[in-house]
């Protein structure tokens, strides 16, 4: 995901420009959020091994499509591909909480965060080859490739998780049986509707108007869809539905971590997005290439340090409840605060992004280990981590859409005042075509860009540069003030779920592995 979203300009300047050049990164969270939850749900049932391995292998694909792709299209492909192996590699926080003791599952998924320093300075490895390597950002693609054949040469060799046949040792299914009573309603009604709620939300401000019946349709109809599967679910009478009713009816250990998940999504993925477009604008020119990796990367330093307070502190303090409540308004706080950052104001920005990232990350992983231990069967583990991805992956993309569609808004109502009075500033005679040209050259907004508007002197060029940069400030304290409420409803939500039970923090696990012990084990246990 962070590769292509902050290679993405110099992707589209080589392809050539397009109006679809921003579904490289949209067919990813689409992808990856419709199919998470189907393949927990599956691997419930038939064992995770083989789905952790296809999603590596159909990433494999994804890199190999984008290095060598000669159109933005083929780049879409690539990102759908990274879409659907991100959504059953996602099922990695299920699998790391089966394999180890229950009092180490919150160790554990916060060690998997941690595990992900590779990925997390991806961006700065992307522009290393911008900046020094004649491949470009295809060299990107290609770091990818030996990232993820590395990961599936580890899964082939050491990941034993329990089969087909050990887990369906004690009631004799075959696979036959168990493919006739798969829930085939509930998962096309689940993909269709994620699909085209998805669809809609992206299209609307770039597509079509938030208006025009090509944005409502998509998102009335996926709406529709949902509802429809959870109706179908409830009343069915089905051997393995898509999403059991049972956890549902568990508001407090289930529904409402559901909702903090879904918030901190919005927080958590648009901050990946929002943070390397506001660094750029604010602090990084545009011939600093490495230097955009290096912000684009400082989200992820605070995600990386989230992962090692996980483990060495918030698996010690137990009151999970009370610590959500206690990130989600710290994290409110300071995403509150990001709307007073300036185009001077660096120092202040940074400090901001990198404790805000803190206080995001470890209520997503504690609510994993929530919903764990909040279910009355672990072997619905899956399907209630894959649901947690799911709700994760819809907020980032809500949140993403509302936060771009404020952001450009915004900054196209301020940039024609903030001209106006460089203009003024400047003592350049005022005409509507100058302002035209200013407004234009802003895209890009470089001194070089201004000066070859006719009429600029270079103290307007520069007045200018300033101008852009005080429109996207105005663009971006919007867009924070608003994400306050977004924090507001976690924070409730917080404080309706209930602790884990310690008792249940033993060192029974919920699985033993194959290679472990002989046939005759018991595979599976109840927390």
């Amino acid at each position: 995901m962070l590769i292509p979203s902050t290679t993405l300009p110099y992707i589209a300047a080589d392809l050539g420009p397009s109006a679809n050049a921003t579904w490289i990164t949209v067919v990813w969270t689409l992808g990856a959020a419709v199919l998470v939850s189907v393949g927990g749900r599956l691997s419930d049932i038939f064992g995770r091994r083989y789905f952790m391995m296809t999603g590596a292998l159909v990433s494999i694909a994804g890199t190999l499509v984008g290095a060598n792709a000669r159109s933005v299209e083929h780049m879409i492909l690539s990102g759908a591909l990274f879409g659907v192996g991100s959504g059953f590699q996602e099922l990695c926080y299920a699998c790391v909480q089966e394999c180890v003791p229950n009092r180490l599952r919150v160790v554990a998924v916060g060690g998997l965060d941690v595990s992900l320093a590779l990925a997390f300075s991806s961006p700065l490895v992307s522009y290393a080859f911008i900046a020094h390597q004649e491949i470009g950002w295809r060299g990107a693609y290609w770091y990818l490739f030996a990232f993820h054949c590395f990961a599936f040469a580890l899964l082939f060799l050491f990941y034993r998780p329990p089969d087909f046949a050990m887990k369906h040792r004690a009631d004799g299914k075959t696979k036959m049986r168990l493919l006739a009573q798969l829930d085939y309603v509930g998962v096309v009604l689940f993909l269709a509707g994620g699909v085209l709620f998805l669809l809609g939300i992206n299209f609307g401000g770039r597509t079509y108007p938030w208006r025009h019946p090509g944005t409502i349709a998509p998102i009335v109809v996926g709406i529709c869809c949902f509802v429809a599967v959870g109706v179908w679910d409830a009343y069915a009478d089905l051997e393995y539905p898509l999403f059991p009713p049972k956890l549902f009816k568990r508001v407090r250990e289930f529904d409402m971590v559901m909702v903090v998940c879904f918030v901190g999504g919005m927080l958590y993925y648009s901050m990946n997005v929002l943070w390397p477009r506001q660094s750029q604008a604010f602090f990084v020119g545009p011939e600093e290439t490495i230097m955009r990796g290096v912000y684009a990367t400082i989200f992820s330093c605070g995600t990386w340090a989230a992962g090692l307070i996980t483990v060495f502190i918030c698996s010690r303090l137990h009151h999970e409840k009370w610590q959500l409540v206690g990130f989600t308004v710290v994290q409110t706080a300071l995403i509150g605060s990001m709307a007073s950052v300036g185009s001077g104001d660096r120092a202040q920005a940074i400090v901001t992004v990198v404790v805000t990232a803190i206080t995001i990350t470890p209520p997503q992983l504690l609510s994993f280990t929530m919903l764990s231990f909040g279910l009355e069967d672990q072997t619905d583990l899956g399907v209630a981590v894959g649901l947690a991805g799911t709700f994760r992956l819809f907020g980032g993309a809500v949140a993403t859409t509302i936060y771009t569609a404020i952001y450009s808004t915004r900054t196209a109502e301020v940039l024609p005042g903030e001209m106006r009075s460089a203009i003024r500033a400047s003592g350049v005679d005022f005409s509507e075509g100058l302002l035209a040209g200013l407004v234009a050259a802003a895209q890009t907004n470089t001194a070089a860009a201004y000066a070859s508007v006719a009429g600029v002197t270079p103290r307007l060029a520069g007045l200018a540069v300033e101008a852009t940069k005080q429109s996207y400030v105005a663009g971006f304290r919007l867009v924070y003030l608003v994400a306050i409420g977004f924090g507001v409803a976690a924070t409730v939500a917080a404080m309706c779920t209930v602790s884990t039970d310690r008792a249940k923090k033993n060192n029974e696990r919920a699985i033993i592995m194959k290679n472990e012990v002989g046939k005759e084990a018991v595979v599976s246990k109840t927390v």
